[in-house]
C-alpha cells in the first residue's frame, strides 16, 4: 500500500512509533546504567566517554545522540525542558500555586524523565558519594534559566498580580526568580539523594527561607 500524501509509515502503523520510542528509551537506561555503574567504580574523573561506550556497547556518536556530554548522563540530562510559551502556559494553569514552586516542579520533573527505579537509585549513590557532581552540566542549567527568564518576564507583565518584588522591575524579578528556582531544584535533589523521600519544591522553599531568616537572627 502506497502512502497518501502527507501520510507517514507511523500513520499506517502507530504502533511502530511506539515499538521506536522502547527502543531509544532502552537503549538510553543502558548509557545511563553503565556511566552510573563506572563512576560508582572509579570516580567520575576516572571514567570517559570511551568507556562508557565501551560498557553498553555502542559507539561515541550513538551516546552523543542521547546525551551532550559525560556529565550530563550522571547528573541526568534535560531534555524534555519545555519552551518559553509552555511555561507560560503552565505558570498560568497554576495559578494557585506560587509560580516559584511550580519552577521548581516542572525543573526537577524534567531532570529525572523517563528513569526508571535502578537508575535513580544508582544515581543517588554516585552523587551521595560525590556531591560535587551536582556542579556537573552547567551550560543545560543556563540554558534553562534564560528559559525561565524569558517566560517570566512575558507571564508577569500580564499577571502583575501574581509578582513577589514589588519594588523591583520586571526583568530584575525574572532574573532573581530564574536563578533561585535553578537553586532551589538542585538542593531539593540533593536532599532527595542524601534523604529517603524528595522534598516538595514548597517544603524545600520553606526549609531555605528559615535558614535564611536564621542567618538574619543572628546578626548583631
Amino acid at each position: 500500500m502506497e502512502l497518501e500524501q502527507g501520510q507517514t509509515s507511523t500513520e499506517e502503523n502507530p504502533s511502530q512509533e511506539g515499538l521506536r520510542y522502547r527502543k531509544k528509551l532502552k537503549a538510553r537506561l543502558a548509557v545511563e546504567r553503565a556511566a552510573l555503574e563506572l563512576v560508582i567504580e572509579r570516580g567520575y574523573d576516572g571514567v570517559t566517554v570511551e568507556d562508557i561506550c565501551a560498557r553498553a556497547e555502542i559507539s561515541k556518536k550513538t551516546f552523543f545522540n542521547y546525551f551532550p556530554s559525560k556529565a550530563a548522563v550522571i547528573v541526568g540530562r534535560l531534555d524534555a525542558f519545555p519552551d518559553d510559551e509552555r511555561l507560560v502556559e503552565i505558570l498560568e494553569e497554576h495559578d494557585e500555586v506560587c509560580y516559584l514552586d511550580v519552577l521548581v516542579g516542572v525543573v526537577s520533573t524534567t531532570v529525572t524523565s523517563g528513569v526508571d527505579e535502578e537508575i535513580e537509585n544508582l544515581r543517588r549513590e554516585a552523587l551521595r558519594s560525590m556531591p560535587q557532581l551536582f556542579f556537573h552540566g552547567q551550560r543545560d542549567l543556563l540554558a534553562v534559566q534564560r528559559s525561565i527568564a524569558a517566560a517570566l518576564r512575558s507571564y508577569l507583565d500580564e499577571r502583575p498580580e501574581r509578582r513577589m518584588l514589588a519594588g523591583a522591575s520586571v526583568e530584575e524579578e525574572a532574573l532573581v526568580a530564574s536563578s533561585t528556582a535553578i537553586g532551589l531544584a538542585r538542593t531539593r535533589s540533593m536532599l532527595h539523594v542524601c534523604g529517603e523521600a524528595a522534598p516538595t519544591a514548597a517544603e524545600t522553599r520553606r526549609l531555605i527561607m528559615a535558614y535564611l531568616s536564621a542567618g538574619d537572627d543572628r546578626v548583631l
